[in-house]
């Protein structure tokens, strides 16, 4: 490759300004590596859970479409990505000292993506964690019914007090019980 004036590109011309430590232009070597995919799957993995340490958001987040998503993710590297999302807002960089080939698609900005990840998370764990307890939401929602109780579940405040209720009746957190709300109202029986 060459510049615009016709010399050959040199490291400054490859890693910004930021990037000059041996630490940074080593991970920028694997971040170019993980892209083209010429690294395994473990290898993905901790350079993932590097990336999150050195808060590299825009970096994990491509790394982590490589890595298959959460498919492939070890479970350090969850612990990793969740710590990262952990940090507040403001101290969350959206891009950090990595350059990263263009996207020829639009995305979400690396912060939100990153959230985004973390709530699929959270919410399919609700979701399996509400799969036991659906029998007994159904029971109950009946005996309501039975007792000429209308039931509403349409979203915010009546949702959130019904999953309170489910909590207290069916002896759950409230967490599952919130999942089991959601997996009600997609049954149609909410």
């Amino acid at each position: 490759r060459r510049r615009g004036d016709g010399a050959p590109n040199t490291s400054d011309d490859l890693y910004p300004a930021a990037c000059v430590s041996a630490s940074c232009q080593a991970l920028q070597q694997e971040v170019d590596a993980a892209l083209e995919g010429t690294i395994s799957l473990s290898s993905l993995n901790s350079l993932a859970c590097a990336l999150a340490e050195a808060g590299e958001t825009a970096a994990l987040v491509r790394v982590w479409d490589a890595l298959g998503g959460s498919k492939g993710a070890s479970p350090a590297t969850w612990l990793a990505v969740e710590a990262l999302h952990a940090r507040p807002k403001h101290l969350l960089p959206g891009s950090g000292t990595l350059r990263l080939p263009a996207q020829s698609v639009r995305a979400l900005p690396p912060a939100r993506r990153l959230h985004k990840i973390c709530k699929g998370r959270r919410m399919s764990a609700r979701s399996a964690g509400a799969q036991e307890h659906v029998a007994n939401g159904l029971a109950w929602v009946a005996a309501q019914r039975a007792a000429g109780r209308s039931l509403e579940a349409g979203g915010g405040r009546g949702r959130s007090l019904l999953a309170k209720e489910l909590r207290k009746a069916l002896g759950i957190n409230l967490e599952i019980a919130r999942g089991l709300v959601t997996t009600l109202k997609r049954k149609k029986v909410l």
